[in-house]
């Protein structure tokens, strides 16, 4: 199992992380990378604490929509649980502000301001150990 990014990823210390938290919680900032290892661990503590073997996969296409809501700097995931009872995640582009971007402004094709539906996103979930 491999990672690529397309850019050099920018490690900050975790006092770092606190404090780009603190005084900019909803900002494109936000969030590091971990590595392999630890998110491994992580991911092994949760399956031993509780059996889930389950992942959520959310498609390229749906977050770079959601990224590329006007002013959105990043995604809330909430969880959810579905139409059928079942565990699932709800995904909301968020503004600098904390806001939901539930509607935007847009020119629509005759000149004419009119508002957008924000994106709300669900996912497809996936057994990865069950398979």
């Amino acid at each position: 199992m491999y990672f690529t990014f397309a850019q050099p990823l920018k490690t900050t210390t975790m006092t770092e992380q606190n404090v780009l938290i603190q005084k900019k919680q909803y900002s494109k900032e936000v969030g590091e990378h971990i590595g392999l290892e630890l998110g491994t661990k992580l991911i092994k503590n949760h399956h031993d604490a509780t059996g889930d073997t389950s992942a959520h996969f959310v498609g390229k296409d749906i977050v770079l929509n959601l990224l590329n809501q006007p002013n959105c700097v990043g995604i809330n995931i909430f969880k959810a649980i579905d139409e059928s009872g079942k565990n699932t995640y709800v995904l909301v582009g968020m503004d600098n502000a904390g806001k939901a971007i539930i509607e935007y402004p847009v020119i629509t094709p005759d000149g004419e301001l009119s508002k957008q539906e924000g994106i709300v996103a669900d996912r497809m979930k996936i057994d990865f150990w069950n398979e």
